[in-house]
């Protein structure tokens, strides 16, 4: 009987990107997430006696901007092999496009195979093949399972792939290949990377993403880590879930229905917000606060976010402390009666608020939106605008969200300013 880690996308140094750009974004606090969630995977790995480490694609995040990523990695693979623990890893995307990797030895307990050809690593101790290939570019648009051997006889076969398999959602087209390629080999285990979000693609055989080990921004929300698997007589007994994270990103909805005051929404908003809190399981907590529903009083909201927002702030300040920070407020709150009621009117006021109505709720159909967009890009530094950037319109449901906020900002407004609070 013998145990191992499969891990993947721990994207070192990669967490702190982008948070500059937001207001009271807790710096300090984040900084160092993925090296801290790293060092919690080779603490468990020595804890659990493990017979070696699967790391799936991904280990960096592009290119370093000098070589303390790559000295800090050492350090931390050096560790392992005071307890004689292997690492074995193929690289991903992101470390395809890394050009200070070559300018380092790699240690020697770790394996990192060739991205050429298609390696097997023979363990004879634990009778364990283990198949994998790197890329050898950062696009990688062929099916590198074809080129994996079949299983060895009488060994425990492991296989290592960064890919997107048959398409995940929300992550780019690398190394595609079909869940069929992967059980023609007839290996007990794909370790598998590339996907954020922890599946069990297949149990029989096990077919695996573990997920990153830290999410990065709000799209990696909820528990993150790696799988510890059990092997036993040549057969997977037991994979276990094993948390890394030490900042955990929750999307807490608020149903804000039914109230009929800003105290009202800001007394369920502060009940949300202490069950969030709670969800991060004592890690800090980044929090996105969504309001939906429909109330008394939309433009309470609606009509001035900044000093809503700072109201949210302060009571995750007060319910958290340094240890919880809400990242961003978003506001999908609707009238109840307010708004039909200046519709019927003969006025100006009324005729305004239905063009603002009108307004197409897909970006597409939008009039000269796409001219404005392309003169924001031209304006603003590019890095604003990349996947975990603050402005990342490239994504549709983002546009869709700044376009809705807008038009219930704009009504909200003009509601207050016509008397109607």
């Amino acid at each position: 009987m013998f145990t191992f880690i499969h891990a993947a996308d721990v994207h070192l140094d990669s967490p702190l990107r982008g948070l500059s750009r937001y207001e009271s974004a807790p710096a300090d606090a984040v900084r160092g997430a993925c090296r801290k969630a790293f060092e919690n995977l080779v603490d468990l790995a020595i804890a659990e006696k493990v017979a070696f480490v699967l790391l799936a694609g991904d280990l960096y995040d592009g290119n370093w901007k000098d070589y303390s990523t790559g000295i800090y990695l050492s350090h931390q693979v050096g560790r392992l092999s005071r307890h004689n623990i292997m690492v074995y890893a193929v690289a991903g995307n992101h470390d395809a496009a890394n050009t200070m990797t070559k300018s380092l030895e790699t240690p020697d307990n770790m394996k990192i195979f060739s991205s050429r050809k298609t390696e097997s690593v023979i363990l004879p101790d634990a009778a364990v093949a283990i198949h994998g290939q790197s890329f050898d570019k950062q696009h990688v648009e062929k099916n590198l399972a074809a080129g994996y051997s079949t299983a060895i006889k009488g060994l425990f076969n492991i296989g290592m792939l960064h890919t997107s398999l048959d398409g995940r959602q929300g992550h780019a087209v690398y190394a595609p290949c079909v869940l069929d390629d992967l059980l023609a080999k007839g290996y007990q285990y794909w370790a598998l990377g590339h996907v954020h979000r922890q599946e069990i693609v297949t149990e029989d055989p096990w077919v695996v993403f573990p997920g990153c080990i830290q999410g990065r921004h709000i799209r990696e929300a909820g528990p993150k880590g790696c799988m510890l698997v059990h092997v036993e007589d040549g057969f997977v007994r037991e994979v276990e879930t094993r948390n890394l994270d030490v900042l955990r990103w929750v999307d807490c909805r608020v149903d804000v229905s039914d109230t009929s005051d800003l105290q009202g929404i800001l007394a369920r908003t502060r009940k949300a917000v202490e069950k969030a809190q709670l969800e991060a399981d004592g890690r800090f907590a980044a929090i996105r606060i969504r309001l939906e529903g429909a109330t008394e009083k939309p433009e309470a909201i609606a009509a001035y976010p900044e000093r809503f927002e700072q109201q949210l702030r302060a009571i995750g300040a007060e319910i958290g402390g340094s240890d919880l920070w809400i990242e961003r407020v978003e506001n999908s709150v609707v009238g109840k009666r307010e708004l039909s009621s200046v519709l019927v009117e003969d006025s100006g006021l009324a005729q305004l608020l239905e063009e603002i109505g009108a307004v197409p709720g897909n970006p597409d159909d939008i009039e000269k939106l796409a001219e404005v967009i392309e003169t924001l890009r031209q304006k603003i530094p590019p890095d604003v605008f990349a996947a975990d950037g603050i402005l990342h319109l490239d994504d549709p449901r983002l546009l869709e969200r700044l376009v809705d906020e807008a038009k219930q900002m704009l009504t909200g407004r003009l509601l207050t300013a016509g008397g109607r609070r």
